[in-house]
């Protein structure tokens, strides 16, 4: 009868595992790298290889075809190319203008759309429509709609402004009926004030600016009947305005039609620019508005229903609960808003393509205008590198100062 040696039948078998153990780690490491390597390839071809080549690109005089190696001549050129620096201008501009308006409209839209009400389900489809629509008929439509001779909105601007505005505010306007208006409007604060416990304080204060401002409108018309009359004037004479054919800048033009002009680091962006802005945001807020819900129905209830049981009102509860739990979507959508809005084309290119007089020449369009208008291949390169760089660092910047604000549950 064989005598066997415990000890050494335990360290063979442990040796079995393991050399078995080693070989299902490999077994899953390929495997893994496996289910990994078709988006690391398309993420090489169609991300990394690009970037490298564009770098590639831009240190030769490249057009269509490859020209001699000139080194850092592209960027230095592009730091003296002042039709650059106007680019940049504008796609600051855009940025400011439309990202942090459209988070704001769009978490305003989503707290209303969260709220139980009727047909919400039908306002929260109506106000993603915008988004899922093609961008290019979307602007094409929207060009007729700023059309200077046939476009709808100035037809009817000129009509409100004309035949409604203009004849209420002459009436409304001249004694005796200023001393009314200007009464309504001091009753209309005295009754804000008295009732402030009713509403929050933002819609009270709210409120109030408004009732501040239309006494003081009428104010000025009893004091100042010359007003009247230039203020009547300008609103049956303002319309139509020349949008997106418009290239001064918003202050300037109202200064020019008030009999004033503003120095020139105050003329604003041009009418045009704001057009697109105005068109990109109803585009956008759509998908701003969808995340925005997806974060407050993340929001524990129980922590609303605590809070109103210790009598918090719901601009305190909205302040100091459902905002700061906010901040991850909040986050996201100011990266991805940001990255957006440097990079928009579209709607340049089909509503004004870089025009009147440049105003709104994207860094996108100006690529484009140098690679297929100019045939300059390396020099739109070398911008589109910048580009690239001014978009990684405004990544960084908004992960590291907006990063640490956020609240995680």
């Amino acid at each position: 009868m064989a005598t066997f040696d415990a000890a050494s039948t335990t360290r063979v078998v442990s040796a079995r595992r393991a050399r078995l153990g080693l070989s299902g780690a490999w077994r899953e490491a390929l495997l893994g790298y496996l289910l990994v390597l078709p988006a690391f390839v398309i993420l090489v071809v169609f991300g990394l290889y690009p970037v490298l080549r564009a770098a590639y690109m831009s240190l030769h005089n490249w057009s269509i075809v490859k020209g001699a190696y000139i080194g850092l001549q592209n960027y230095r050129q592009l730091a003296n190319d002042g039709d650059f620096w106007k680019a940049l201008q504008v796609t600051v501009f855009y940025v400011i203008a439309t990202v942090p308006l459209t988070m704001l409209i769009s978490l305003l839209l989503a707290y209303l759309l969260f709220r139980p009400l009727r047909l919400r389900s039908f306002f929260r489809t109506l106000y993603f429509l915008p988004y899922i629509t093609s961008m290019v008929p979307a602007a094409m439509v929207w060009q007729w709609i700023f059309n200077y001779q046939s476009g709808v909105l100035n037809y009817v601007a000129e009509g409100v402004s004309r035949g409604m505005v203009a004849p209420v505010l002459r009436l409304a306007g001249g004694a005796p009926w200023v001393y009314v208006w200007l009464g309504l409007s001091l009753a209309w604060a005295a009754y804000l004030l008295i009732t402030r416990a009713r509403r929050t304080g933002l819609m009270t204060g709210f409120l109030l600016g408004l009732a501040g401002v239309s006494g003081l409108v009428s104010l000025a018309f009893a004091l100042w009947p010359d007003a009247l009359a230039r203020t009547v004037l300008e609103f049956e004479t303002f319309f139509p305005v020349r949008w997106l054919q418009e290239p001064r800048g918003i202050i300037l033009y109202l200064g020019k039609k008030w009999g004033f002009t503003p120095p020139r680091w105050l003329h604003g962006p041009s009418m045009a620019l704001i057009a697109v802005s105005v068109v990109s945001m109803w585009h956008f807020v759509g998908y701003d508005v969808v995340i925005y819900l997806a974060g407050l129905f993340n929001v524990p209830p129980e922590l609303h229903e605590a809070a109103r049981i210790d009598g918090a009102s719901e601009w305190r509860i909205f302040w100091r609960i459902t905002f700061p739990l906010l901040s991850p979507t909040t986050f996201f959508l100011l990266i991805i808003s940001t990255i957006g809005a440097f990079r928009a084309f579209t709607m340049f290119f089909v509503m004004t393509s870089g025009g009147p007089l440049r105003t709104t020449t994207s860094i996108t369009y100006y690529i484009y205008d140098r690679f297929y208008t100019a045939g300059r291949w390396g020099y739109a390169s070398a911008v589109a590198l910048v580009l690239f760089a001014i978009i990684l660092t405004m990544t960084l910047l908004n992960q590291r100062l907006a990063g640490r604000r956020v609240v995680y549950q």
